[in-house]
């Protein structure tokens, strides 16, 4: 093998080693996947990278750039996190009621990545108990009266708010409060068999049946 072949194949390596390295993260247990013989991540990746993302938010920024300047974004990678995240960290008129408390409550929740609706998608950045999480902005610090509106916040369907409107989806982020009927006046009827996935009207929260 000549010199210049070696020096070529060693150049080549250590690329490839430097662009595993900068993708996968500094910070030791805080490695996003990444496969640096095929360059890309896992083909689940759109719809779990969130996770890693608040691990260590600058992990991403060494392949794709800036993750808050447009301008900025795209990096070694060349594809931008505003490709697909257009309106970060969201639509101006989000903070309205009608808008962001709506499509959290009454949306079931989405298996596309970018599509703002159910409650879990807004846990993902303000954390499992809407405290803060990796936005560090708590869901309370507007919701003062969090998690549910002054009563009577169960009145008939078509009054403003109320529990009747949320979508069944959403169950398991109830069930985190409510499990077996915590934090209610209401209990199950029975003891569902272990396992049973929540769910509104199946004994695993509040409600035995639909009424």
């Amino acid at each position: 093998m000549s010199k210049l072949k070696w020096m070529a194949g060693s150049c080549f390596a250590l690329a490839l080693t430097l662009l595993a390295w900068g993708c996968s993260g500094a910070k030791s247990g805080a490695a996003a996947p990444f496969s640096p013989v095929k360059g890309e991540h896992p083909a689940n990746w759109m719809q779990v990278h969130y996770a890693d993302y608040a691990k260590a938010p600058e992990q991403c920024r060494n392949c794709h750039g800036s993750t808050s300047d447009p301008a900025l974004a795209g990096g070694i990678s060349k594809v931008s996190c505003f490709t697909c995240h257009t309106e970060v960290p969201h639509p101006t008129s989000f903070a309205g009621y009608l808008q962001h408390g709506r499509q959290a409550a009454q949306l079931a929740p989405s298996t596309v990545p970018t599509a703002m609706a159910g409650f879990a998608h807004c846990a993902k950045c303000h954390g499992a108990d809407y405290q803060g999480g990796l936005a560090n902005v708590s869901c309370k610090a507007c919701h003062t009266k969090a998690p549910h509106p002054a009563k009577p916040w169960i009145g008939a369907a078509g009054s403003a708010p109320t529990h009747t409107a949320t979508n069944i989806n959403n169950a398991p982020e109830c069930f985190k409060c409510h499990a077996a009927g915590a934090n209610s006046t209401l209990k199950p009827l029975t003891t569902p068999p272990a396992g049973t996935a929540p769910g509104c009207y199946n004994d695993t929260m509040c409600h035995s049946q639909k009424f």
